[in-house]
């Protein structure tokens, strides 16, 4: 990754962690709260967390946990996940090149109030493309929405899988957003024009009877769920989309035990839900969503993945 680059993606998670800290955002799975500024993101709401993204957390740890011993997470942003691991005793190092996450994540560790059970827990501010991970140290290597930011996702899993112990624990959960294609984006613009969200209906829905408006809409919303253009989360976001380029790599170095996939189109819908049935139809919608892709209807845009070493 070039030095450049490096510099703005720490700028844009910089940016963006400071921005949801100053707007009520608690990076921590067991004092979520609402938050109505995210106004078509999942963390709005500590229930469509449950429903979204606790069944990803939930892999890592139950993998984790079953193992035991060092873990570190390569990419941990603001925390959440490697908090949740030290809770489980386990001893856990985060490692971010975002000084602002770092940062963050040290403030809601030294605020944890929940000691029973705890490992340990340490961050580092560094460019886990360049740092050093040893040889042979750590029980599980977790890489949660890290990836798709890698220019070269060998060059990582080469050193990750010298970092770990032999057997030990590769966790992946990766969005692979080169499987939404214009059917997907189909989908999920009915969806949304259907469903109750933060848009009234005679703004959402004006125009939308009309064949080329509909089309861009469709384009539009394919656009945001690839993260393009404005839509990009940082400069070297979606570097690498691929499911194929990271399972064919993750096959030179591990061991692969196991592949989920999820999230056709629930992901930029369910925190866009608004009105008293938002629950309801949050928890139907994540049934739909798990029946289109089981009868490959649509594909997955997400995958959890284990794999050990070899």
């Amino acid at each position: 990754m070039e030095k450049n680059n490096l510099q703005k993606e720490e700028e844009a998670f910089d940016r963006q962690v400071d921005e949801r800290i100053n707007h009520g955002f608690i990076p921590d799975l067991r004092r979520l709260r609402k938050v109505d500024w995210f106004y078509n993101n999942v963390w709005r709401d500590p229930e469509f967390v449950k429903i979204q993204l606790m069944p990803k957390v939930d892999f890592v740890l139950d993998i984790a946990k079953k193992r035991g011993g060092k873990v570190i997470e390569l990419g941990c942003g603001h925390g959440y996940l490697t908090l949740e691991l030290a809770r489980n005793n386990l001893d856990v190092i985060g490692v971010d090149l975002s000084s602002k996450s770092i940062e963050i994540a040290e403030k809601f560790a030294n605020e944890n109030k929940f000691k029973d059970n705890f490992g340990s827990l340490t961050y580092k501010y560094d460019n886990i493309l360049s740092m050093d991970l040893g040889k042979n140290i750590f029980d599980s290597i977790v890489f949660f929405g890290t990836l798709h930011h890698m220019p070269n996702v060998d060059t990582i899993l080469s050193k990750a899988n010298e970092a770990l112990k032999k057997g030990g624990n590769l966790i992946v959960c990766e969005p692979v957003r080169d499987k939404f294609n214009i059917k997907s984006a189909e989908f999920a613009a009915i969806f949304r024009a259907i469903l109750p969200t933060w848009e009234p209906y005679d703004k959402k829905l004006k125009g939308l009877d009309n064949r080329e408006l509909w089309d861009k809409y469709v384009e539009q919303i394919l656009n945001e769920y690839t993260y393009k253009d404005e839509h990009q989360q940082s400069p070297c976001d979606n570097l690498t989309s691929s499911e194929g380029t990271m399972v064919d790599t993750i096959k030179k170095y591990f061991e692969i035990k196991t592949i989920q996939y999820s999230d056709a189109i629930i992901d930029k819908l369910i925190g866009g839900l608004r009105g008293e049935d938002k629950y309801i139809l949050a928890k139907f919608l994540r049934f739909l969503d798990e029946e289109l892709i089981r009868k490959k209807i649509l594909p997955p845009t997400s995958i959890r993945l284990h794999a050990i070493k070899k």
